[in-house]
């Protein structure tokens, strides 16, 4: 009976692990819907697809780069635990590159770094076994503007998101794929979200989209096409 007991409490403690924390509520009517709507849409021909939340969903990939082929998969609120849910969306297209950004909500909804990262590894391994020719980009958290922004709908810090990015290119560098750092061409001289890229202090304004293309452009192993 004792050991019954300890191996309970052992799954228990596992259960409760920052690094197995889970957040559901990424299930509302818009993550529902679109996820739903991504999934009747018929499979594309290895496109470049754009994978996120909010500020990855308004952008306007296509024009950005001037191609067609070019699949938004970003939906406003997501967090990692909802990419992770719909990553076979996907890859089933078997894109020749994929840019994931994701982690602002998890940091809002006061999820751990540690937790944050474990789900985001478990995104890319599951990439990598679905999608193995598949170029994947992890990209940055974004920074906030702490003036700009409205603390009643959004409590993370600068700080939390340093963390977190340290956190992803480690991943990163283990799982032998691409850490792209836009953090630091969106800050000012004061190391905040500069006001010229953001509308409120969270999102991007147009000038704020056309940098972060800009640094996509700039790497090595990024291809027009």
């Amino acid at each position: 009976m004792k050991k019954i007991i300890a191996a309970l409490s052992m799954c228990l403690l596992a259960a409760a692990s920052p690094l197995h924390a889970q957040d559901s509520s990424y299930h509302n009517y818009l993550y529902d819907s679109r996820t739903a709507y991504f999934r009747e849409l018929p499979v594309a021909d290895t496109p470049v697809i754009f994978f996120g939340d909010s500020i990855t969903q308004w952008g306007d990939w296509c024009e950005f780069f001037g191609q067609a082929n070019i699949l938004n998969r970003g939906i406003a609120g997501d967090n990692t635990n909802g990419l992770l849910a719909r990553v076979e969306e996907v890859t089933r297209h078997r894109p020749s590159r994929l840019y994931i950004l994701a982690g602002t909500n998890d940091i809002n909804k006061k999820m751990p770094a540690a937790a944050i990262v474990n789900t985001y590894r478990r995104i890319v391994e599951r990439v990598q076994a679905t999608s193995p020719a598949t170029r994947i980009f992890v990209q940055s958290v974004f920074p906030i503007n702490n003036q700009l922004i409205g603390r009643q709908y959004y409590s993370g810090t600068n700080e939390q998101i340093k963390a977190l990015n340290k956190g992803l290119q480690a991943m990163a560098a283990a799982l032998h794929v691409s850490y792209v750092n836009i953090y630091d061409a969106l800050l000012d001289s004061t190391g905040q979200l500069d006001a010229r890229y953001t509308y409120d202090g969270l999102h991007l304004s147009g000038k704020g989209y056309l940098q972060w293309v800009h640094v996509l452009q700039q790497q090595p192993n990024h291809r027009a096409n």
